[in-house]
């Protein structure tokens, strides 16, 4: 039996309204209609994502790369809540950009009023994020830092590439792994990178257990501004994890979870330093 021919994608443009408006599974299932993906060589697809943009991936990328080339669209649940969230002229910071998924979408929900800075130090993936972003037209309002946001500027850090993994590349201690898969990248301070930014609205974290670090390289930020934030947490990772959730909580007075209906549910102290709890935790801090 020959196979049989695909079904040819949906060639019309998801509405920006659409993704911020329609639950996840509706999200899925128009991006997966939508979806579409051409290799261009050097190991590097260009897809539609969210039936709206166009975007490079590493095609050996299994942890992201093949969702989005097949599906289109990546955490549906935290796709539509934050599309909810940006609003025209806010200011934004994508801290662990990866490929940027969330980056283009960001820049799109800003406009043209607004700002966005993407950190990722990973040289190839800062590499397709820049491509992403320009193929979209969106270089005049997006900031890209090839960097790793840290405690401390001016600093060269060492970096984990896992192998057909690059979205949990993490900064490590230079004495752990192969040479082969690791790198040396650029470490600073997210106050510092944006000390000329008068104003942080949002602020996306998501570094494979840097967060201390991430957080205490914004310290200014966050006491100035208060910016609504997007963490993603697990207490198995950190140093010192109850002092960052004790710091949290000091700053914004509650902390919430995104759940998988794209809803922000109170979450308590305990049940964030479960160590029973193996998951990561996706914490919203801020304002409705």
């Amino acid at each position: 039996m020959g196979l049989g021919r695909a079904k040819p994608a949906d060639s019309s443009l998801l509405g920006l309204m659409q993704i911020a408006t329609m639950d996840r599974w509706a999200l899925e299932e128009q991006s997966r209609r939508r979806a579409q993906a051409v290799y261009v060589g050097d190991g590097v697809a260009l897809c539609r994502v969210l039936g709206r943009y166009k975007f490079y991936v590493a095609t050996s990328d299994v942890g992201f790369g093949a969702h989005i080339m097949l599906d289109g669209v990546w955490e549906p649940w935290l796709t539509v809540f934050m599309a909810r969230l940006i609003k025209p002229g806010m200011t934004v910071v994508d801290v662990g950009a990866n490929h940027g998924y969330y980056t283009v979408l960001f820049a799109d929900l800003v406009g043209p009023t607004g700002r966005v800075a993407a950190v990722e130090p990973h040289p190839v993936t800062a590499r397709l994020l820049r491509k992403s972003v320009d193929v979209n037209g969106f270089r005049q309002r997006v900031k890209v830092a090839e960097m790793a946001a840290s405690a401390n500027d001016s600093l060269s850090l060492t970096f984990h590439l896992p192998e057909g993994e690059p979205k949990n590349a993490r900064v490590i201690d230079s004495a752990i792994g192969d040479r082969t898969d690791r790198v040396s990248v650029k470490g600073g301070t997210i106050d510092g990178l944006l000390s000329r930014w008068k104003k942080i609205d949002f602020i996306k974290i998501d570094v494979e257990g840097a967060e201390e670090d991430a957080i205490a390289g914004l310290s200014g930020i966050l006491e100035r501004d208060r910016p609504r934030m997007l963490l993603e947490f697990n207490a198995a990772r950190g140093r010192d994890p109850a002092a960052l959730i004790d710091r949290l909580f000091d700053l914004y007075g509650d902390i919430r979870s995104v759940d998988f209906d794209s809803v922000a549910l109170p979450v308590t102290r305990e049940d964030l330093l479960d160590p029973r709890h193996g998951e990561d935790w996706l914490l919203y801090l801020g304002e409705d």
